[in-house]
Parts: structure tokens; sequence; C-alpha cells
């Protein structure tokens, strides 16, 4: 059986975009849950920038220890989620970053000791309130340079997706476009062109015929019994005729069903003696292939040739000629 690659490809892109998609959906919730992250960090410096000159100017000493509580667990959270886990390892200010959060750690041990020690405070507050300023600031600049880098990608992935769709759409319009215009010319039972297509094609290939002053013949098969090959039993016999009858000819003849038990080749550069030998031979061939068939089928068949001062149809004069000719009876076997 032939394959549709259309089909394949159509079924393709679908799996494609089905495995895109989902896709799409996974780093684009890992893109919000990063965002979520450092939005938690950018909170917590803001937090920590905010509550060192409080620290340092409290004299309350359960006001102190509670805030040195909420700065160790600030910076432990900005440790865990920025420091050990960063937007972007890529990024060029990543070791710059560890070194600016260590010495602000160094300047906040310092400030806590020299809270203990009740000696510089403010000089200690001041280099501690320094470092945290500068580690946000590049903080900021990576969680910046990560949304660029993260926009890009979803950018990219989102046209990607889109492209896909764009040439599913179009390869499904091709597809639906070829398969209307096979169902237009070709007879969805046996395959061959169909009445329409035929008339089409006889008419163009008799103008050539008489303007190039080349011979064009037309051989027409009737099917005597057509009833009892029409039921379902006896269905197979019909397509087994129709499909020797389809490859007998040609390539550069053109078969059609043009009734349901009518069949025609329309065969340009062939003589009216070259069209007799061929029905010869075609009489043999449906002989040979039906020999050993118990079903009977009763063949007419009738040709005609193209001549330019003609009163009727080829068709017509092929149908004519074939009310002359004997019965073709093939199959039968007992």
């Amino acid at each position: 059986m032939k394959k549709d690659w259309s089909a394949i490809r159509i079924t393709l892109l679908l799996y494609l975009i089905v495995v895109v998609v989902p896709l799409n959906y996974y780093f684009t919730k890992k893109y919000f849950e990063g965002m979520q992250n450092d939005a938690a960090t950018l909170n917590n410096l803001v937090f920590i920038s905010g509550a060192l000159p409080t620290l340092s100017n409290t004299e309350d000493l359960n006001e102190r220890n509670t805030l040195i509580s909420k700065i160790d667990s600030s910076l432990e959270t900005v440790e865990q989620k920025f420091i050990n886990f960063p937007p972007n390892k890529e990024y060029v200010n990543l070791f710059l970053a560890d070194d600016v959060f260590n010495l602000f750690k160094q300047s906040y041990a310092e400030l806590k000791e020299s809270l203990k020690n009740a000696k510089e405070i403010k000089i200690s507050a001041d280099k501690t309130s320094i470092e945290i300023n500068a580690f946000s600031k590049t903080a900021q600049e990576m969680m910046s340079y990560k949304i660029e880098v993260a926009l890009d990608n979803l950018y990219i992935s989102i046209a990607f997706t889109m492209l896909l769709i764009i040439v599913l759409i179009f390869v499904v319009r091709t597809y639906i476009r070829l398969q209307f215009f096979k169902h237009t010319i070709y007879d969805h039972e046996t395959g061959l062109y169909n009445k329409k297509y035929f008339d089409s094609v006889l008419k163009k290939s008799q103008l050539l015929a008489v303007r190039e002053d080349k011979p064009l013949s037309l051989l027409i098969l009737f099917i005597a019994n057509y009833n009892e090959l029409s039921e379902s039993s006896n269905k197979k016999e019909l397509e087994k005729l129709a499909t020797i009858f389809g490859h007998f000819f040609r390539h550069s003849d053109t078969v059609c069903r043009i009734e349901k038990d009518c069949f025609a080749s329309i065969t340009p550069d062939a003589s009216l003696a070259n069209i007799e030998k061929l029905l010869d031979k075609l009489q043999q061939e449906f002989k040979s292939k039906f020999s050993s068939d118990t079903i009977k089928i009763n063949l007419c068949i009738g040709v005609a040739t193209c001549t330019e001062n003609s009163s009727i149809s080829l068709l017509e004069e092929a149908k004519k000629n074939m009310q002359n000719c004997s019965v073709i009876k093939i199959g039968g076997a007992s």
C-alpha cells in the first residue's frame, strides 16, 4: 500500500508540537520560580540594609538580639538561594558576587563583635552598610542579566513553537487541497480517473491531435453484467478488472472510469491499427488473468480514432463501434 507522506508529516509535526508545548510550559514555570527566588533575595537584602542602622543605634539588648537573629536568617536565605544557586552560573560577575558577599559577612561579623564589645560601632556599621549595598548592586545586575537571558530563551521557544504551528497549518492546508483535488478527479472505488477528468483530457487531447496532425485513439470497455459484479460478494472481481485495465496501458495514456459499468483509455499517438492490436492483447490479458475465476464477466469493447471532420464525438463513435462488436466472455471456470 502506498504511504501517504503528507499524513505522516502532519502526524510528526503534531507529535513535535505536543513535545515542545510542555517544554515551553516547563521553562516558563522555572523562569517564574526563579523570579520568585530573586524577589525573595532582594526583599531579604532590602531588609538587611534597613535593619543594619537600627541594629547599630539600638541599645536595647533584646531588640538587638532579635534583629541579629532576623539578619542571620535573611543572610542564610540569601546564601542558599542566591550564592549557592546563582541566577546564571556563566555570568561574568559571579566570582565578584562571592567576594562581595564574603566581605559583607566579614564586616557583619566585625559589627557584631563591635556591638558585643561596645567599640567602634559606627565605623563597623558604616563599613557593613557599604558592603551590603555593594552586594545588592551586584545581585541586581546578575538578576537583570538572568531576566534578559530567560526572556530571550522564552521568546525563541515561543517563536519556534509558532513556526511549527504555521508549518503544520501550511502542510494541513496543502494536504487538504491535494486530497480535495484527488477526490475531484479520481474514482474512489477503483482509483482511476473519473468522468470529469476524462472529459477534460479528451477535449484537450483532440485539439492537440488535430493541431499537430497526430493520431489519437479511444478504447472503451463496457461490463455487460455489471449488476452481478456490483454485489458485495463479487466486488473483488470488479476491482481486479479495474486494476488489470488500469495497468495494461502506457503511462502516457489516460485510463478512466466514465460510468459505473464503463471504463475508457485515451491513447495519444496510437493509430486505428495500433489500437486494434492493443484490443487483441487486452482480450488475451483478461482471458489469461481470469482463466481460473469462477465468476463470469461479459465485456464489450469499442475503439475509435480521432478525425478532423468527424460529425460525432470520439466517445460516441467508440460506443457505436462497441455495439457492432461481439461480447467477450471471461472467467466462469468450473
